[in-house]
C-alpha cells in the first residue's frame, strides 16, 4: 500500500455528501469488530494458523493517527494500540468508520489471514445488509505482471508478482433493486483485470455523483463505456483507432458483432450525454445545467450498456 493510500478513504470521496443518518449504527460496528477480531486470529479457518490481531491493530492505529492528525485517539488512557483504535471506533463518525472498514483491506497482515480477500468483501456486505445498511463494498481488483528485479543479487532479472489495482470500497446503493440488477454485475464484470481501466473510471463516475459533481459524472461514464467498447474491439481483433469516437467504435461492434442497428440508437446515448452536457467540451455563453437525475440514468445506462455488450460480443 502506497503511503497516500492512508488518505485515499471514504471520508474524505465523500465530504460533500450530505451528513449521515444512522448508517454505521453501534451494533453494525460491533459486528465488524468482532469478525475482524475472528479473521486476523484466523479462528474462522479450519486450516489457518497464527493469531494476527496485534500486528492488525497496529497497523489501522497507525493509519488513524495519520489520517486524524493526531497522537492518541480517544480520550482517557488507553493501555494498547487496539484500545485506542477501538474506543476511537465505537464512538467516530458513520463516515470515519467506513473509512476503517476499507484499512481492512490495506494492512500487511492481511496476507496472513486464510480467507480470501473477495470472501472477506462478501461477508461485510453480508453484516451490511443484516443492518439494512445502504451502503456495499466493491471487490478487490488485482492483476499479475512481470516487472524487473530491483534487488542485489538478482538485478536484471524478470519476475512474476500480483498487484493490487484497486482496493474495495464502499459505495452507496442509492436504489436496491437497481443497484443489484444493473449497477453490480457492471462492478462484477469490470472487476476482470482486463477492464481495470474502464473500472477505474467508472468507479470515479460513482464518486463523482456522491460527491454531487453531476457534469464529471457523466464524462467518467462515456470514457468507461468507450473504454470497454475499444477492450471489446482489442480482443476480438477488431479493427480500430485509439482516436475512435465512441458512435465510430459502436457502429464497429454492431457491424462485427451482427447485431440489429436499432440497438444504436438507445447505446449511443452515453456519449450524447456526455457531449451535451458534461463538462468534457466547453458551455460557451450558456451554461450546462447537469441534475442528479440526468447523473443517476446516465450511471445505470452506462452499466446496462456495458454488461450488454460484454455479453453480446463473448
Amino acid at each position: 500500500m502506497k503511503f497516500s493510500q492512508i488518505f485515499d478513504v471514504f471520508s474524505r470521496r465523500n465530504k460533500e455528501v450530505e451528513p449521515f443518518v444512522k448508517n454505521a449504527p453501534t451494533t453494525l460496528r460491533n459486528k465488524i469488530l468482532l469478525y475482524c477480531r475472528d479473521l486476523f486470529s484466523n479462528s474462522r479457518s479450519s486450516w489457518g494458523s497464527g493469531d494476527y490481531t496485534g500486528e492488525f491493530w497496529s497497523e489501522v492505529h497507525q493509519m488513524l493517527l495519520y489520517r486524524h492528525g493526531k497522537f492518541q485517539l480517544s480520550n482517557g488512557n488507553p493501555q494498547s494500540r487496539a484500545e485506542d483504535s477501538i474506543n476511537f471506533l465505537l464512538t467516530c463518525k458513520d463516515e470515519e468508520f467506513f473509512d476503517f472498514i476499507e484499512y481492512i483491506f490495506k494492512v500487511k497482515c492481511l496476507f496472513h489471514v486464510s480467507t480470501e480477500e473477495n470472501l472477506i468483501v462478501t461477508e461485510i456486505n453480508e453484516l451490511f445488509a443484516s443492518e439494512n445498511i445502504g451502503y456495499e463494498l466493491t471487490e478487490i481488483i488485482k492483476e499479475e505482471v512481470v516487472e524487473p528485479v530491483n534487488e542485489y543479487p538478482f538485478f536484471g532479472r524478470e519476475q512474476r508478482v500480483i498487484k493490487t489495482i484497486a482496493y474495495p470500497q464502499v459505495i452507496k446503493k442509492d436504489d436496491q433493486v437497481i443497484h443489484t440488477t444493473t449497477i453490480m454485475p457492471a462492478l462484477n464484470l469490470l472487476s476482470e483485470p482486463k477492464y481495470k481501466t474502464a473500472n477505474q473510471e467508472y468507479l470515479e463516475a460513482l464518486e463523482d455523483y456522491r460527491k454531487g459533481d453531476y457534469g464529471d459524472c457523466l464524462t467518467k461514464c462515456g470514457s468507461a463505456f468507450e473504454s470497454v467498447m475499444k477492450i471489446i474491439c482489442d480482443s476480438k481483433k477488431w479493427q480500430y483507432k485509439q482516436t475512435d469516437t465512441a458512435s465510430v467504435l459502436l457502429t464497429t461492434i454492431i457491424n462485427k458483432s451482427g447485431l440489429e442497428s436499432f440497438f444504436e440508437q438507445p447505446l449511443i446515448i452515453i456519449a450524447t450525454l456526455r457531449n451535451r452536457l458534461s463538462k468534457s467540451h466547453g458551455a460557451g455563453v450558456a451554461p450546462k445545467e447537469v441534475t442528479q437525475n440526468y447523473a443517476r440514468y446516465a450511471l445505470n445506462a452506462t452499466a446496462a450498456a456495458i454488461v450488454f455488450l460484454v455479453n453480446e460480443t463473448k
